[in-house]
Order: structure tokens, then C-alpha cells, then sequence
């Protein structure tokens, strides 16, 4: 996962573009009782240490990148060459699947054919897309290195850029047919594609019973679960998280934009897998889109990423365009059910010590904001109706 911020590198993350997990509370990412799931840290020597045994490259400089909670990354210069790499050791929560190396790689052939920047992957020496790290119980994957900046937060012309950027990447993968890929593992689903229920935040009192942090996060429960149930009940919607046909990235939030404007790239491949294209577009939207306090969503950056998507993008119709303000909804209730888990369990989204005084105050307000969000589109709705179609 590379994340190099080059203009925006003081920046707290926005809500929601810290990394995210990719399995659902209670389904063992964070391991029994909050046990953080990352047995050790890979340092740079351990890295450097692993690129001469599984890659052949000795004496290679080595060094930290970026600080996502998902995977661990190094930036990778080999001794004597010019080029570039990026070392991941790919997080547990992927459950070692075959799918993190044929599914990227797949995707990078594809937009490579089509002229389009995206990470390849570097084999191991036996030929393998992943290699094993050994102790640190979990994957190792090489990728070529993308250079570029992420866009900028608020800029409306970025964000029409991106809606660009995302609407050729579903062109590519879909056309003439879809990117044949393989299934991820059960738990390695990206979230988006799933319709919260009422039962995702009352099953809290089950998971988490014991934890003596619950009564505090009550109220935000209640709420989520409320909100929840108020969804659209309607088959059209519904259907938006039963498609399964079309190649979609699945977390198209900016910082998986890189780039300069306004050529921008898709990276972060993990996830990518099979769904409705208005998803991707409802999380683009959700990204650029919102604010820490109210009013929560900027409608005028909406817009504008939803018309780049339109000019490069699969085509959709006005009627599931109308779609998209409940579809933004769901996922900002199943993001702000992820970080009401983490406010528990204090061990996967980056604690911003500058911003917060603790993890616990920071994944609240980050899901209160989230919260806010759907309730203002809800209410709002019909303001947003038509807004989509230019």
C-alpha cells in the first residue's frame, strides 16, 4: 500500500482515509480480546534481510513508508539501480490468500494494456507473486515503485480528476468483459459491499459484552442501529450490494489516488473484486466529500467527482444515480460501526496524537462525524435528488 504524501504530509487523515480493516467485527482481526493481530514489526534490516533471501537483493537501501495500519511497507532502492520498489508485508487479516498476488497483478496487466500507470508486481526467485516472511506470520509482495503525490483535500478540480481517474479504471477492467479474479478468503471483503443492518450495531452487546468500555459507546449504538434500519427497504437499492458482475476497485478513497492533476492513478489493489460500479463512485464521493463538522457533506465535491465519473465511466442510469445518497449512507454506517470497534479494542486505525487526546476520543468523534453524515443525507435526500445527472 503506498502511501507517499508529498504536498498534504502534515495532514490528519480524513475520516475514514486512515487504513481500514477488512473483515467485520468479531471476525478475528483484532485478534481475542484486542490482542493486536500483528505478532512483530518487521524492521528495515529484517526487510533488507528478506529482499536478499526471497528476492535476490543484497545490500538494497531500506525505509519506512508511510504509516498505514493494514500493511507494513518499505521503500525499496535496489544497490546499483535506478528503479524503485515497494516492500509489503500484507497484514493477517488476509489469510495468506493466493488472490493478494493473481488479483493485483491481473489488475496491472489489464490498465498496463490499456496505457494506464498501476503497481506490477516483482516475482520472488522461485517465481511466486508472494512470498513468505517467515515469522512474521504473513505475506511478503515486491511492486514496482508509483511515484506522484496523493490530491489535494477540498480542491474540486481533483476531485473531478479522480471521478475521471476511477471511470477509466472500470472501463479498462470491464470492457469488452469483465477481469476474470479470483475470490478473496471469507473476512477479506472489502466492507463497502455489504448493506449495514440494525443487527451490526446491536451485535456489539454480544461480541464485546465484557468490555468495559461499552456503556460508553451506548448511545452511538443506538444510533448507528437507528439509522441503519432507516435504509431504503426498496429492491432497486438493495440490489446495489447484490451485484456481483462488474470489477470494482472496492476502497477508492483519495489517498488510493496518486498521482499529479490531472493524471491520477488507482493503487491499493487488495480488495479489488466483483460489484455495482455506484459503490465505488458513493466512496469516492464519501472521501472528497466530507467534512469533520456540519454541514458534514459538500455537495459542490460530490458533484464534481461524480461528473469526471461520468465522462470516463461505465455508464449508469439517472435512476441509479438517485441511488447514490443512500449508497454514500451505508458506508459511512459500515465505516463508523468499524471505528465504534476500534474505540473497544484501541488497535487498528492510527492514533492522531496532535488531534485527539486519546484513541478512544478520536474513533468516537470519527464515527459521530460518520453518523452525522448519513443522518444529514437522509434528511437532505431530496435536495440531492437530481443533482447527479449534471
Amino acid at each position: 500500500m503506498q502511501m507517499v504524501r508529498v504536498r498534504v504530509a502534515a495532514q490528519a487523515p480524513g475520516l475514514g482515509d486512515a487504513e481500514s480493516p477488512k473483515t467485520e467485527p468479531g471476525q478475528g482481526h483484532h485478534g481475542k480480546r484486542g490482542k493486536s493481530l500483528f505478532v512483530s514489526e518487521p524492521t528495515p534490516e529484517e526487510a533488507q534481510a528478506l529482499l536478499s533471501s526471497k528476492y535476490g537483493l543484497d545490500d538494497a537501501g531500506v525505509l519506512p513508508l508511510g504509516s498505514g495500519k493494514v500493511n507494513r511497507s518499505f521503500l525499496v532502492t535496489p544497490k546499483g539501480g535506478p528503479e524503485r520498489l515497494v516492500l509489503q508485508f500484507l497484514s493477517p487479516v488476509f489469510l495468506k490468500s493466493p488472490a493478494l498476488g493473481t488479483n493485483p497483478e491481473r489488475v496491472s496487466l489489464r490498465l498496463s494494456e490499456r496505457g494506464m500507470a498501476c503497481p506490477s508486481i516483482v516475482p520472488a526467485l522461485d517465481g511466486s507473486l508472494l512470498a513468505d516472511a517467515g515469522g512474521f506470520e504473513r505475506l511478503l509482495r515486491l511492486s514496482t515503485y508509483l511515484p506522484g503525490t496523493h490530491p489535494e483535500e477540498g480542491e474540486p478540480s481533483e476531485a473531478r480528476d479522480c471521478g475521471r481517474a476511477l471511470g477509466r479504471t472500470h472501463s479498462a477492467l470491464n470492457q469488452p468483459l469483465p477481469l476474470p479474479l479470483e475470490p478473496l478468503p471469507r473476512g477479506g471483503e472489502y466492507t463497502n459491499q455489504r448493506l449495514p443492518s440494525r443487527e451490526d450495531f446491536l451485535d456489539f452487546h454480544t461480541l464485546y459484552r465484557l468490555h468495559p468500555k461499552l456503556s460508553l459507546i451506548e448511545d452511538q449504538l443506538e444510533r448507528g442501529a437507528a439509522l441503519a434500519a432507516a435504509l431504503p427497504g426498496n429492491p432497486a437499492f438493495q440490489k446495489v450490494f447484490l451485484l456481483k458482475d462488474l470489477a470494482i476497485h472496492c476502497d477508492p478513497k483519495r489517498d488510493n489516488f496518486l498521482g499529479e492533476s490531472p493524471d491520477y492513478s488507482l493503487i491499493d489493489w487488495d480488495t479489488v473484486g466483483y460489484g455495482d460500479p455506484l459503490i465505488d463512485v458513493a466512496e469516492l464521493c464519501r472521501s472528497f466529500a466530507v467534512r469533520r463538522e456540519p454541514p458534514f457533506f459538500d455537495k459542490d465535491l460530490a458533484r464534481e467527482a461524480v461528473l469526471g465519473y461520468q465522462e470516463t465511466g461505465i455508464p449508469l442510469s439517472k435512476e441509479h444515480y438517485r441511488l447514490l445518497p443512500p449508497t454514500i449512507r451505508a458506508i459511512a454506517l459500515n465505516l463508523g460501526r468499524r471505528y465504534l470497534a476500534d474505540a473497544l479494542l484501541e488497535n487498528y486505525f492510527v492514533w492522531d496524537k496532535e488531534r485527539y487526546p486519546s484513541h478512544f476520543e478520536q474513533d468516537t468523534e470519527r464515527a459521530e462525524a460518520l453518523f452525522g453524515l448519513a443522518e444529514e443525507l437522509m434528511l437532505r435526500e431530496m435536495e440531492f435528488y437530481d443533482m447527479w445527472t449534471g
